[in-house]
């Protein structure tokens, strides 16, 4: 009778520690690689969806040059009977957004009609206002401006405004304008405060040879929310925090990192993503006759 044969030990199932540290890496690395790349792919997408907007801002404008026969929209007003009563109404119906109550006239007086306000009737959304990824996104009224620009909201509860209109295209140098055969801001501030518009294509035309190629509007002016008067064209002004965000976000404003940058709007209507600064002759720095 021969004897049972003897089956050889089971070998112990499941990973060693140094199997299972090495798998926890694996998984580790490729984690961060999916997060990186999700990281990108919605900074991309929400550059695209900032530069509809600024496309869809860019069309308001030439319909409203149309409509006003050559006027360009104000950058703001500061006498009372330039209120657009009936358009302000207009947005608190469609957005819920009252006006904001009167302020003492030593104090500039009432917000007028700012761009962003006289081109709803071509826009009708409020969000269109505010890029996807403005750090601002989903704050409203108080909680979007800092106490000491409180004094230039226009509309109470207002999200923030992350488009920045280029006012070198509208007040620059009086003697320049003067120059250049304008018809507006040739007396100092006297006739330029209290304008319900204060230029033409014409004068746009006649001040900056190829106008097309100059910056109208650009993204990165977190810190004022829709029909603010703050607008600014570059950053050396201290008015407004330019910063840059697409398709990274930047560590702080005017941070300049690379890979972060902007999206512009040019007066011809195409818009650009600019990871660097725009130079002076777009931004139309050489005004001149």
């Amino acid at each position: 009778m021969t004897a049972p044969r003897r089956l050889p030990p089971r070998r112990a199932t499941g990973f060693t520690l140094a199997e299972l540290l090495l798998v926890i890496g694996m998984v580790a690395v490729l984690a961060a690689l999916l997060a990186a790349a999700m990281t990108d792919a919605i900074g991309l997408a929400w550059m695209v969806r900032c530069q509809g907007n600024l496309r869809e801002i860019g069309a308001a404008y030439r319909r409203y040059l149309t409509d006003w026969r050559g006027e360009w929209p104000p950058v703001l007003t500061t006498r009372p009977e330039d209120l657009p009563a009936g358009l302000l109404k207009q947005i608190q119906d469609a957005a819920g957004l009252a006006a904001a109550p009167p302020r003492p006239a030593a104090n500039w007086g009432q917000p007028g009609p700012h761009w962003s306000i006289v081109l709803w009737p071509y826009l009708h959304s409020i969000d269109i206002y505010t890029c996807p990824s403005d750090p601002k996104r989903g704050l409203r009224g108080g909680e979007v401006l800092s106490p000491e620009k409180s004094a230039g909201q226009a509309l109470l509860d207002a999200p923030p405004e992350s488009y920045g209109l280029n006012v070198i295209l509208f007040r620059t140098a009086d003697d320049l304008r003067r120059q250049a055969g304008c018809n507006w801001g040739t007396r100092g501030d006297s006739d330029y405060n209290g304008l319900a518009t204060c230029t033409t294509a014409a004068d746009q035309r006649r001040q900056f040879p190829a106008l097309e190629s100059r910056i109208l509007l650009f993204c990165g002016t977190a810190g004022q929310t829709v029909g603010s008067q703050y607008n600014i064209a570059f950053r050396t002004s201290g008015l407004v925090e330019r910063w840059e965000w697409h398709p990274h976000r930047a560590s702080a404003a005017f941070a300049d990192e690379p890979g972060s940058g902007a999206n512009y709007l040019f007066v011809g209507g195409h818009v650009e993503f600019r990871d660097e600064l725009p130079g002076p002759w777009e931004w139309g720095c050489d005004l001149g006759p």
